[in-house]
C-alpha cells in the first residue's frame, strides 16, 4: 500500500491565521449577545409577527450566563430542549437556527474584515507546500468552517480538489436596481452522488490537496430544496479570490420582494431569484452543537459526509491531527477504528498543549506520537523552513496579543508605544548633552556621517526594530502572566 501522510485539522490549525478557538468565539458571542440585547431582539421579532415565549428566551439567557458553557454546548442545550419541550419545540429550534447563523456571520466577518492580517499570516503556513509535494494526493480532513486551506492553496498555487463534480452552477450578482454586475461560480455534488456514490476525488490520484470539510463550511451550501451541495469557486487568482467570492455570495445575492422595502430574509439561508425570477434558497451548512451526525437529529449538511470521511481516511497511513481537542465522539470513533485496523498506521497529535494520548486511544498508544507545537511551527519543522529572528518575535507577539484579548492587547500596545517614545526621547537628550558645546549649542557637525551615527545611537539605546520587538514581547508577556510591566526599557 502506498504510504501517505494526511492532515486532520481542528480549530487550533487555523488559530494563527486569525480564526478563533471555541472559548475565544464564545467570549465574543457572550459579550455581544447580552441578556438585554436578546430581550430587545425578541421584542423586535414580536413586532414583526414572530418572536419567542419569554421562558424560552430566559432559558437561553441562563445558558449564556454559565461560564462553563461554550457556544457548542449552548447550541447542544437548545437542541436538547427542542426535543424535550413539545409545546416550545419550534421556539427552541428557531433560536438554535438563529444562533448558528450568528456563529456563521462571526466567522465570516473574521475573513472579510481582516484581509490584510490574513494575507500576512498565510506565509506562516508555507510548509504545506512540501507536504503537498511529498504526498500525491495530500489528504486534508477538516472540522473547520473557515476557508483557510483554500486560501493557502490559492496562495501557493497548489491544486485543490474538494470531491465535487465538474458540473457548475452559476449565480448572477445584481445591484439594488436589478442590473447584473457579475457572476458567482460553484461546483456541485448531487444528492445521488453524496448519498449513494463516492465523492469525485480523482482515482488514480492527481497532485494537489484532496480536501474534505466534515462539519460544513462558510463556502458550502445546499440547494434544490436541500438535496444537492455546492461549493463556491474563487473568482480570481490567489487568496483574494477565495475571500471575494465568499463576500459576493453573502452580500451580492438577494431577493427583492416586489412592492416591499428590503430584501427577503430567511433564517440561516440566502434567498435569491432563479432564471425565472422564482425565490430559491442557499442553506448554510455549518454543523454545530451536541448532535452532529446523530441518527436522532436532523441537519442541513448531509449525514453521508461522515461516511465519506471514514472511507477516504483509509487512503492515509499516517494521520497528523493538528489543533484538535478530541471533543467529537463521532470523529473519535472513526479515528480509533482506522488506527485499530492495521499496526503500521500512525497517528501524530500536534498541539501546543499536547501531553498524553487521549484515553480512548491508550490501547493503541504505541501507534501514537505526541508533539507539543503550534500548527505553523510543526509545518516549518516538517518542511525544514527556518524563520528569521524577527519572524519568530512577531509570531510570539501575535500569540500574546491574542491571549490578552482585543481591549487589553490594544491597551498594552498603546502603553508600550508611549513608554518607548518617552525612553527614546530621554536617551537622545542624554546623547546630545554629551556632545561638545559651541556657542551654547551641541556640536552636531562633529558627529560625522549622520546615517552611521544614527545606527550607532539606535544600537546603544536599544532602538533597533529587533530591540523594540524584544521589548514589546517582554512587556506583553508581563501583562499576560500577571507580572508588573517594566517601567523602563533597557537591554533587549
Amino acid at each position: 500500500m502506498k504510504q501517505l501522510t494526511g492532515l486532520f485539522l481542528g480549530a487550533g490549525a487555523s488559530y494563527e491565521a486569525g480564526l478563533p478557538l471555541v472559548w475565544e468565539l464564545t467570549k465574543e458571542l457572550k459579550e455581544w449577545l447580552t441578556p438585554d440585547k436578546l430581550r430587545e431582539f425578541n421584542r423586535g421579532w414580536r413586532i414583526q409577527g414572530g418572536g419567542y415565549p419569554d421562558e424560552v428566551i430566559e432559558d437561553m439567557i441562563v445558558c449564556l450566563g454559565r461560564p462553563e458553557m461554550h457556544y457548542e454546548t449552548i447550541l447542544g442545550y437548545l437542541e436538547t430542549q427542542w426535543r424535550r419541550h413539545r409545546a416550545h419545540a419550534l421556539a427552541y429550534h428557531g433560536l438554535y437556527v438563529w444562533s448558528v447563523e450568528m456563529v456563521y456571520h462571526m466567522l465570516y466577518l473574521r475573513h472579510v474584515n481582516n484581509e490584510a492580517f490574513l494575507a500576512r499570516q498565510l506565509s506562516a503556513y508555507d510548509g504545506l507546500r512540501v507536504l503537498a509535494d511529498e504526498n500525491t494526493p495530500l489528504w486534508i480532513f477538516s472540522l473547520n468552517h473557515d476557508v483557510i486551506i483554500e486560501a493557502i492553496a490559492a496562495r501557493l498555487s497548489i491544486p485543490l480538489h474538494s470531491g465535487f463534480s465538474p458540473e457548475r452552477k452559476t449565480f448572477v450578482r445584481r445591484d439594488r436596481t436589478g442590473k447584473p454586475i457579475g457572476e458567482i461560480q460553484a461546483e456541485v455534488l448531487t444528492q445521488q452522488e453524496h448519498e449513494h456514490g463516492a465523492m469525485r476525488f480523482a482515482n488514480p490520484a492527481v497532485p494537489g490537496i484532496y480536501l474534505l470539510k466534515i462539519h460544513g463550511a462558510l463556502d458550502i451550501f445546499t440547494f434544490n430544496d436541500g438535496k444537492d451541495l455546492l461549493k463556491l469557486l474563487p473568482n480570481a487568482p490567489g487568496q483574494q479570490g477565495v475571500i471575494d467570492v465568499l463576500r459576493a455570495v453573502n452580500e451580492g445575492l438577494f431577493y427583492e420582494i416586489p412592492d416591499h422595502p428590503g430584501a427577503a430574509k430567511a433564517a440561516n439561508e440566502i434567498c435569491y431569484p432563479d432564471e425565472q425570477g422564482v425565490m430559491q434558497f442557499l442553506r448554510r451548512t455549518l454543523l454545530a452543537g451536541a448532535y452532529k451526525f446523530d441518527a436522532r437529529s436532523q441537519q442541513v449538511l448531509p449525514k453521508s459526509m461522515l461516511r465519506h470521511f471514514q472511507q477516504n481516511l483509509n487512503f492515509v497511513t499516517t494521520l497528523v491531527c493538528i489543533g484538535y481537542g478530541f471533543g467529537d465522539l463521532h470523529i473519535n470513533l472513526v479515528i480509533r477504528e482506522w488506527l485499530e485496523f492495521h499496526p503500521d498506521r500512525r497517528l501524530e497529535i500536534v498541539s501546543p498543549d499536547a501531553r498524553d494520548a487521549p484515553a480512548f486511544l491508550l490501547h493503541l498508544v504505541s501507534q501514537v506520537q505526541i508533539t507539543a507545537a503550534a500548527a505553523t511551527d510543526w509545518l516549518d519543522n516538517r518542511a525544514g523552513i527556518v524563520r528569521t529572528s524577527r519572524e519568530r518575535l512577531e509570531r510570539r507577539i501575535g500569540e500574546n496579543l491574542r491571549k490578552l484579548g482585543k481591549e487589553r492587547g490594544a491597551e498594552g500596545l498603546n502603553a508600550f508605544i508611549r513608554l518607548h517614545r518617552d525612553q527614546a526621547a530621554k536617551g537622545l537628550a542624554e546623547k546630545l548633552r554629551s556632545l561638545p558645546v559651541i556657542d551654547g549649542q551641541p556640536d552636531v557637525a562633529a558627529l560625522g556621517d549622520p546615517a552611521l551615527v544614527g545606527k550607532q545611537w539606535a544600537a546603544e539605546l536599544h532602538l533597533t526594530p529587533e530591540d523594540q520587538l524584544h521589548q514589546l514581547l517582554q512587556y506583553l508577556e508581563a501583562m499576560r502572566t500577571g507580572g508588573q510591566p517594566p517601567s523602563g526599557l533597557g537591554s533587549a
